[in-house]
């Protein structure tokens, strides 16, 4: 829906200032647009709607942090990743989610550390 609008904007010369920073034409606009230019025609590549190139850099985005993901988890094929490597940040999402809350991920590595060796003997240390 972004996408459409800036288009729409871009069509009748009204961008707004937050986006115009980035470029006045489709081209500078949306990052992915010329990477679509080289595996499309010229001809087919502006028949292209702007929402359709909004969605394609949004999905490149949602990729670019998967892998990202992947190679900070040192897991580099998506049969590998599993709910276990990603953390909730709100107490809320992990609720809705099941997926343990940034604070509770290492918890019981931590509390086994400590019942193995009492503070006192790491002060001692």
């Amino acid at each position: 829906m972004v996408g459409k609008t800036i288009g729409r904007a871009i069509d009748e010369g009204e961008l707004p200032v937050y986006i115009e920073r980035f470029g006045a034409s489709r081209d500078e606009i949306f990052v992915t647009a010329d990477r679509c230019a080289t595996n499309w025609a010229t001809p087919v590549f502006e028949t292209l709607p702007t929402g359709a190139l909004g969605l394609y850099t949004y999905y490149e985005r949602l990729a670019q942090g998967l892998r990202q993901l992947m190679a900070g988890s040192r897991k580099f094929a998506l049969d590998f990743i599993s709910r276990d490597d990603i953390a909730a940040l709100t107490r809320e999402s992990a609720e809705i989610s099941g997926i343990q809350h940034v604070m509770d991920v290492d918890r019981s590595q931590v509390e086994e550390i400590l019942e193995l060796s009492p503070v006192e003997d790491i002060l001692d240390l």
